[in-house]
Order: C-alpha cells, then structure tokens, then sequence
C-alpha cells in the first residue's frame, strides 16, 4: 500500500503566516498555521488524497506514532509530558473526575505518553531540558550584580538544594518577573548570562509578568541548524521558541503547562512529571547508515526516524520495510517506490503512507524523512 495522504491544519495564534504555507506550497494567509498532523490521532486524522477516507478506516488500525510540521512565530508555552503510567493514571483521574475531553483546563486527553523529537528545517530556537548548576549559578551571580533577589537564588544554587527547590522559587516569584526588566543590567553581550538575560526581556514582553520567562533561565537555550534535532522524553520541561521544525512523536496529545500561555496552567501537576535532572547535551546524535541515510537514534519505541538525502549519483534502493510508515519530502522531488510495485512521486511539502510492501526504494533528487512505526 503507497498512498498520498493530507494533514489536519492547526491553527494557533503562536503560529506563522509563513513558514508552512511555503513549506506545504499553500500561498500567503490571513491565518497563523501553527502545526499540519499526519496520523490516525483523533485530534487530527490524515486522509487519503485518492478518496477523503481517513487513513485509520483505509488501513484498519491506529498508527502508533503521529508526524507533524510544526511553524512558531512566537514561543510555545513551557511545558512537559508524561510517561505512561502518569498518563494512565491522569487520564482516569481527570474521566473519574467528570472533566469532559474537551474541557479546557483538562491536562489529559489521552492515556498515553508522548516521546518526541524535533527536527529542525530552518534555524530553530528552543528551550529543553535542566542546564548543569554551574551555568546556573553563573547567570545568577551576574545577575546579582544588579538585582538582589539573585543573590539570595545564587546562595541557594551554591548549597544541595534541588533543581525543584530552585525551580519553585522562580515559578512563583511574580514581584521578580515584574521588575526583571527594569532591574536587571545589561552584560557583556557575548556572555552566556547576557543571552539568558536578553531572552527573558523578550519573553517578559510577549508574556508581562510571566513567571514561565524566569524558568527559561534554568534550561538549555538551543540553536538548531536545519538536520539538527532535540529529543524530548518524558518529564523533559521544555518550550520551542522560534523557527520551523518537523516534530515526531508518540501518538498522544497529552501536555501539562506551566507557563508563556494563555491555556491552561497546572503548576501542581507539572511539578510532579517533571523531570528536575541536568540535561548537558539535549541534542540528538545522528547515526550515518549508507551514504545519503542517516538515522535520529532514540529511546521511542513508537517510532524510527531517518533522514534521506537523494541526488542522481545516490539513490537509496530495496530498503527493508519492517514496519508501516510515513515519508515527508521537504525539498527537491522524490520518487518512492515499493516491492510491489507501486510508485508516487512527491514534491516538497507531500506526504505518503506506505506499508505491507516488503521493501521500498528512493529515488530523484532532495531529501525525506522517514518514520516507521512499532
């Protein structure tokens, strides 16, 4: 089976008037278009281009991941997910609780967890994961220069108190989001604390006294060139910033908040699914294959993700097929073509669905990724 299938556009006020509607080729809109689900989730089910049937009902089953484009203009909110026995546990608590799915200020929509990956296809900004307490502290102790309130967080970085402690004390201090701006002095603009400090302004004007700008200061600040990517497990507390990224994950939709939106916030919640460990290297290290192929290797058991760079010199032939899966071309033209002998030849932006052929092929000139399921 090597079928075309659409994605459910999402719109979000965070999103751009650009970067997928260039992406997808679907022209200039009034409308922010803020993510493109291709899946079988509820919350956004692809169809068949051939047909308008949705991709569950032609296929029988659920697929167990969900692929996405994801486009920001403005940042995301920060937020975590869960890992599967919290979201069993919260999905049933919120349905015992009479809180419809609909709801809101309902943090579980489904009893799944929800792994991710983020691949970056421009320069990409994100926040992801705990710093070591050495950067902490360093940004702390500059700060206090100036403010301080800095001071008193920089002697409590310096002793065994936990990321959560420290964490908490951000989150709640108002007074200090509201004057942070004003209170706090420029650096020397090349230092790690004045980037810490510069990012804070910005969202603090996005988000005015936004206790969820002061946490941005206790995560990993990531630039992502196009191919690089971050991997989100559960408990990882993170947020995307700016840029436009294809986005792998779990097929789920569960997602607690704790700050830089206007939806719901649990701060409870999000402190009991966080995970308060250090994060050095929140980046993914790609694993070369075959020339052309390279694999994002993680710790999702719901998905396989791998890049395919394609020119006339190097094309990628009898590809075992393990599993179902979904192709994206992001640029150039790319044939596809299975053991079967079925053919689609896709442009930038489109997608296709393949499964029960043994093999598959890649040909022509641009590049894919490929995700294949459990």
């Amino acid at each position: 089976m090597l079928v075309r299938i659409s994605g459910e556009v999402k719109n979000f006020p965070w999103g751009s008037k650009h970067l997928i509607q260039d992406q997808l080729g679907l022209g200039p809109t009034n409308r922010e278009v803020a993510e493109v689900w291709f899946g079988t989730h509820a919350g956004g089910q692809s169809k068949l281009l051939s047909s308008g049937q949705n991709l569950s009902e032609a296929i029988g089953s659920k697929l167990s991941f969900l692929v996405k484009f994801l486009a920001a203009d403005s940042p995301l909110s920060i937020q975590v997910h869960p890992n599967s026995l919290q979201a069993k546990e919260g999905f049933a608590k919120e349905n015992a609780a009479g809180i419809d799915l609909t709801d809101p200020k309902r943090n579980y929509k489904d009893d799944s967890h929800k792994p991710e990956i983020l691949i970056a296809l421009s320069a990409f900004e994100a926040l992801c994961g705990f710093r070591p307490r050495a950067q902490i502290l360093e940004i702390f102790l500059a700060f206090s220069e100036s403010e301080a309130r800095f001071g008193e967080l920089a002697a409590l970085a310096a002793t065994d108190a936990s990321l959560e402690a420290i964490f908490s004390e951000l989150l709640e201090d108002s007074a200090l989001a509201g004057r942070f701006a004003s209170s706090v002095a420029g650096l020397d603009i090349d230092s790690l604390s004045e980037q810490a400090r510069l990012l804070v302004v910005d969202l603090l004007d996005k988000y005015p006294g936004e206790t969820g700008a002061l946490v941005s200061l206790l995560l990993n600040f990531i630039h992502l060139a196009p191919g690089e990517a971050i991997y989100l497990p559960a408990g990882n507390l993170h947020a995307y910033l700016s840029g436009l990224g294809l986005e792998v994950m779990a097929a789920s939709n569960n997602v607690i908040r704790g700050g830089l939106t206007s939806k719901h916030i649990d701060k409870a919640e999000l402190r009991n699914i966080t995970d308060f460990s250090e994060l050095a290297e929140p980046k993914v290290y790609l694993k070369k294959l075959a020339e052309g192929l390279v694999e994002y290797p993680v710790s999702a058991s719901e998905f396989r993700v791998y890049r395919a760079q394609i020119s006339g010199s190097n094309l990628l032939a009898d590809i075992d097929l393990p599993a179902a899966a979904v192709i994206v071309c992001v640029s150039g033209e790319i044939a596809v073509g299975t053991s079967q002998e079925e053919r689609e030849v896709l442009k930038k932006g489109e997608v296709v669905f393949v499964s029960e052929a043994k093999k598959f092929s890649l040909s022509g000139s641009g590049e894919a990724f490929v995700v294949l399921g459990s």
